[in-house]
Formats: structure tokens, C-alpha cells, sequence
């Protein structure tokens, strides 16, 4: 290489090792962000499901106090006493049902939140985990480039060493046994062209 090509060369493997180490450490950043970024969107569908099972219950609650007066109302019109007998029962029975459907209603909420909570837990793990796979794989990839590059300018004389390459001097024409050499009489594909 010439005197101004390894700097260049370098150079140039420097700056692409240090573009992939902050890409790497980018990467995880964002992993990191969409990950709390879900997380709060499944902190706000828990508050959401608690919100709406509330509010159903709530509805439940009325509805019981208007079936009941309802019932009360049909008994009454039939001349039917309402603070004994069957009138009593019903008006109860009803009143157990649909109290039953509210504390449904609410533990369906709470079950329902509780499950996506724990997605934003998850989310949240998932993004620190990522960020952290992040960090190392920047600092591999900065180990590995950067050694490279040392290596590179070793081989290139920059720090002392020889300025042949240690594969070149090892493999070089003169090394190769003749017996190992790829002639037209030890190439097997060579004898097949010959015919054509």
C-alpha cells in the first residue's frame, strides 16, 4: 500500500466501526422507547377496563332499584300485597341477581387491568433488556473493528510490525507444493472442457 492508502484505510474502518457502535447503542435506545411506549398504552387499557367495569356496575345498580320499583309497581296494580309472600321473594331474588352481575362486572375489571399491568411490566423488562443487549453488542462490535484495525495497521508497518502481510509471506506462489498446484493435469474439470 502506499504511504497515504493504510492511514486512509484506517481511517475509514475506524469511522465504519464507530458508525456500527452507535447504531448498535441507538438500536437499543429505541427498542427501550417502543417498549415504554406499549407499556402506557397498556397502563392506560387497565385504567380503561377498571373505569368500564365500574361504570357498568354502576348502571347495574340503577337498573336493579327501577326492576324492582317496577315489580312493586305490577304487584301493587294487581292488588297484590308487597311486604309478604311471593312479591317479597322476587323483589329479593332480584336484588341477589343483580348484585351477583355487579360484583361480576368488577372482577372482570379487575382481572382485566390486572393482565394489563402485568403486559406493561412485561413491556417495560423487555425494553431494558434490550437496551442493556444493546450496550454489549456496540462494545463487541467496537472490540472486534477496532482490532481489526489495529491488526490492519500492525501488518501495514504503522505500529512496528512487518509490512507483509503474515498470510501473504506464509502462502506465497513459492510455498505451494508442485503436488498442490492446479495444472490442466490434476484439475478434473479441465479433461471435461476439452471435449467441447
Amino acid at each position: 500500500m502506499g504511504t497515504l492508502a493504510m492511514p486512509l484505510a484506517m481511517g475509514a474502518m475506524g469511522f465504519g466501526t464507530a458508525m456500527q457502535v452507535s447504531s448498535k447503542l441507538q438500536e437499543g435506545k429505541n427498542q427501550q422507547k417502543l417498549a415504554n411506549y406499549r407499556a402506557a398504552l397498556d397502563i392506560q387499557a387497565a385504567e380503561n377496563a377498571r373505569i368500564k367495569s365500574v361504570e357498568e356496575s354502576r348502571i347495574l345498580a340503577e337498573k336493579r332499584g327501577k326492576i324492582v320499583s317496577s315489580q312493586k309497581a305490577g304487584y301493587a296494580s294487581g292488588g297484590v300485597m308487597l311486604n309478604v309472600g311471593a312479591p317479597l321473594v322476587v323483589a329479593a331474588q332480584t336484588r341477589e341477581d343483580i348484585t351477583k352481575d355487579m360484583g361480576f362486572t368488577l372482577e372482570t375489571g379487575r382481572m382485566e387491568s390486572a393482565q394489563y399491568r402485568a403486559s406493561a411490566a412485561y413491556e417495560k423488562a423487555t425494553g431494558k433488556m434490550a437496551r442493556k443487549q444493546s450496550v454489549w453488542d456496540a462494545i463487541g462490535t467496537g472490540v472486534s473493528g477496532f482490532g481489526s484495525m489495529a491488526y490492519m495497521g500492525y501488518q501495514g508497518g504503522m505500529f512496528g510490525g512487518s509490512k507483509t502481510s503474515v498470510l501473504a509471506s506464509k502462502y506465497s506462489s513459492n510455498t505451494v507444493p508442485a503436488s498442490k498446484s492446479w495444472t490442466s493435469t490434476t484439475n478434473p474439470a479441465s479433461s471435461w472442457f476439452r471435449g467441447y
